[in-house]
């Protein structure tokens, strides 16, 4: 994988960027822009650095869901379908349950994972978890013979997950990625607009103006088709985990924006072994509901 670097204020940070990383165990390092384009030949001039890692990878998030709803399944899970959620219970301080359209579920341990619905699925148990929906929409290109070596990332796309004003004022950068089918995924806006998911001419033709001067020959390959879908953000760009004080029972696993699909198997691992065990391989501090509140206080 490559994060793509197009100004020096870009580099500045990237370079703190590749230092933390590299102190937290991992292989990325910093190239020029002559060795980015040796590595991805499809970029421009206007790429003057890049980092790399040989450990970034990209999977089928439709592929994955499905292997985990398969292991559920054959671990004694009951999966339901197409049931509303319509409340929480909760007595004397802990949760006991979930009412459904159906009836009402027992349950010792109620775990919100509710993505960017975690917040509504938050207040029906009397919580507020500020999680907001953050639509991203996404260009699907026609197939076309390999053209990407790498997954390829905009340094400016990292910075908009923790700086939302940079989004307003047209810096939301960009990602891209070739399937194996040979189509290519570019995305994408960041945007607050509720749980709208319909996609609009304007984001799409800010996505094309942002990727075109990067990846020239992207000018000629034909859109066959666009989506949209929401993430969910939360204020620090960090996801809330574990349980919530004064709500017994009841564990948050939500706003992870969207690392989601990335970090799903340590999330799960981590909530799991919470339940089981009432221990965590590492703290889960720094994720806790309760920062939000005391950070206004």
């Amino acid at each position: 994988g490559m994060c793509l670097i197009e100004s020096e204020a870009e580099l500045a940070a990237m370079r703190l960027f590749v230092a933390e990383q590299r102190t937290s165990g991992l292989d990325v390092e910093l190239i020029d822009g002559a060795e980015a384009r040796r590595c991805e030949p499809c970029l421009s001039e206007k790429v003057i650095a890049a980092t790399f890692s040989a450990l970034d990878s990209q999977v089928n998030p439709y592929a994955l869901t499905f292997a985990f709803l398969r292991a559920a399944k054959s671990a004694g899970a009951q999966i339901l379908t197409g049931e509303e959620v319509k409340g929480i219970d909760a007595v004397s301080g802990k949760a006991t349950g979930v009412l459904t359209g159906s009836g009402r579920i027992n349950a010792p341990v109620v775990v919100n994972a509710a993505g960017a619905w975690a917040a509504e699925i938050g207040r029906m148990a009397g919580l507020e978890a500020p999680i907001l929906p953050r639509r991203g929409q996404i260009v699907v290109t026609a197939a076309v013979p390999p053209l990407l070596r790498h997954c390829l990332i905009s340094a400016q796309y990292v910075a908009v997950k923790f700086k939302p004003e940079l989004a307003a004022t047209g810096g939301m950068g960009f990602s891209l990625e070739q399937a194996d089918s040979g189509n290519i995924l570019i995305g994408s806006t960041r945007e607050f607009v509720g749980f709208d998911r319909r996609t609009t001419f304007e984001g799409i033709r800010t996505i094309a103006s942002r990727i075109a001067p990067v990846i020239p020959a992207l000018k000629h390959v034909p859109v066959i088709r666009t989506f949209g879908g929401l993430r969910p953000y939360t204020p620090d760009g960090l996801p809330i985990l574990g349980k919530v004080a004064g709500l017994e029972g009841f564990i948050m696993a939500a706003g992870h924006e969207g690392d989601g699909i990335a970090l799903s198997p340590i999330t799960g691992e981590l909530i799991a072994d919470l339940i089981a065990t009432g221990r965590t391989q590492f703290p889960l501090e720094d994720f806790r509901l309760e920062r939000f509140r005391e950070r206004t206080a």
